[in-house]
């Protein structure tokens, strides 16, 4: 508690000491200002020294990570490990894909298009409404 109050004079008395130098002797007081300037950047220069050199021990520390992960995406898991349970999860196993892709399939059968230019076409099974949309604009639908 001394040592903090005697160090609060002190620098009370430096910056005394600097208003009364730079009111008796101007430009000796620029002399001072020009010094502490060139000491803050030096300091600032280091302290972007140090931060560039953490952050670079950072990112090269995580570097070292990246064979784990890689690793980790050439192992295939089973699917009973994998979150399916979890909201909004994909279930990416190849039963749940192979299935997905059969139940997608309505339409199993085809229709011949035929134009008025007399061209036509295969095309899998048309709906109802598709049936009669090309009709409605006087193709002939089979």
């Amino acid at each position: 508690m001394v040592i903090g109050k005697i160090t609060s004079y002190l620098a009370l008395g430096l910056v005394g000491a600097f208003l009364i130098n730079a009111i008796a002797r101007p430009q000796s007081a620029l002399g001072t200002g020009a010094a502490l300037q060139e000491t803050g950047t030096g300091i600032a220069s280091i302290g972007m020294g140090i931060g560039d050199s953490l952050k670079s021990i950072g990112q090269g520390s995580a570097k070292l990570l990246d064979p784990l992960f890689s690793l980790r995406d050439l192992i295939n898991l089973p699917s009973e490990v994998q979150s399916t349970g979890v909201a909004g999860a994909a279930n990416a196993s190849a039963v749940a894909q192979d299935q997905g892709d059969t139940q997608n399939r309505v339409n199993t059968g085809s229709n011949t298009i035929t134009w008025s230019s007399g061209s036509s076409a295969s095309v899998p099974s048309l709906s109802a409404a598709a049936k009669s949309f090309y009709r409605s604009r006087g193709v002939s639908v089979t």
